[in-house]
């Protein structure tokens, strides 16, 4: 199954320059006329996928089935928006970022800070207040990643123990039909019930509601998805005692920087107003290329692929870890402080 990984990642390579090149515009595009909510909703389709694939088990072949649908049936640029408004949302519980952004508004006029912040989104962390808001996108991007990589682990195990039973050491049928099917789910993305109903009221959060640098269990905390779930799904999730293990990875900074600029519009109560600017804004285009890339991997894997437990590995690899790297990439280990902006904006500490 090594070989298998390493020979898909040349091809999808070229793949992925070929889709770039007939959508050079796909992430504007598709970030028209999706408000806060909905693209949260897309992030947590996702989680709530995670949440179901720890809790299943592949014992026979349509259950396997049934992962790689779930794992499958998620729209790279919804999930890319998504994730960027779930950080903008958590971005926005920090008493410190919003004060900041106020005393901002207040200095220079209101309207000046909303175009700064739209037309430059590393004004946003910049500001007074923003290493606060930037150790908690830190800190809920890094349990985000280890969550689902931690998920990636359990099927990547499965799939080399699924070697030794009969079913999933057989020849894969039809395996061209199942990719093209695996290619439509990412296309179409997931269905309107993939969130539980009991989840989508924990979705919707204001300015200042919430507190996850305290509590991991609400919104945009360490232990949320895993709090949504209830009962003994609530795990914890990640070792790391404190946001200030963290700093940004500068070549991925940039989805902090948008999910700060929203944040920002939120605590000028600017969103409504300004809704091109926030479709633009959480459309990050290097994570949507990660993601992307990711997917092309789980379709190049699977049409590599010979045996069904080959499937399994494919899902663990792509559909989850490379999707849980793509998050966590914003941020690196660092036993030090924290790197904020230090361009020259105002209203700074």
């Amino acid at each position: 199954m090594r070989s298998l990984a390493v020979w898909t990642t040349t091809a999808v390579v070229a793949l992925l320059g070929v889709a770039n090149a007939q959508t050079p515009a796909a992430t504007e595009a598709g970030a028209s006329n999706v408000d806060l909510q909905t693209a949260v909703t897309a992030y947590a389709a996702y989680q709530s996928d995670v949440s179901e694939l720890r809790s299943s088990t592949m014992s026979n072949a349509a259950s396997l089935e049934t992962a790689l649908d779930r794992v499958s049936r998620h729209n790279r640029d919804a999930l890319t928006r998504g994730w960027v408004a779930y950080g903008a949302n958590t971005a926005a519980q920090s008493p410190a970022f919003v004060q900041g952004v106020r005393d901002a508004a207040a200095y220079y006029g209101r309207d000046a800070v909303i175009w700064a912040v739209s037309v430059d989104p590393s004004y946003a962390r910049g500001l007074r207040g923003g290493q606060e808001a930037t150790n908690m996108l830190l800190a809920s991007a890094n349990a985000d990643s280890a969550r689902i990589i931690g998920v990636a682990d359990r099927y990547q195990e499965m799939a080399y123990s699924l070697q030794s039973q009969r079913w999933a050491n057989a020849v894969a049928p039809q395996q061209a039909q199942r990719v093209q099917r695996i290619r439509s789910n990412g296309r179409d993305g997931a269905p309107s019930d993939a969130v539980p109903s009991s989840v989508t009221p924990r979705l919707s959060v204001t300015p200042l509601s919430l507190h996850p640098s305290t509590d991991p269990s609400v919104y945009g905390g360490r232990r949320f998805w895993d709090a949504v779930r209830g009962g003994d799904q609530v795990v914890e999730v990640s070792s790391t005692p404190a946001a200030a293990s963290w700093r940004v990875n500068a070549s991925r900074g940039e989805a902090l920087d948008r999910m700060a600029a929203v944040a920002a519009l939120q605590a000028l109560d600017a969103v409504d107003t300004n809704q091109s600017a926030v479709n633009r804004l959480i459309a990050d285009p290097r994570s949507r290329d990660c993601i992307e890339m990711a997917q092309l991997q789980l379709y190049q894997c699977m049409s590599a692929a010979r045996f069904r437990y080959e499937n399994a590995f494919c899902l663990g690899q792509h559909g989850l870890r490379d999707i849980g790297t793509c998050i966590g990439a914003v941020a690196q280990p660092d036993a030090t402080a924290m790197t904020v902006p230090t361009s020259g904006h105002g209203g700074r500490d």
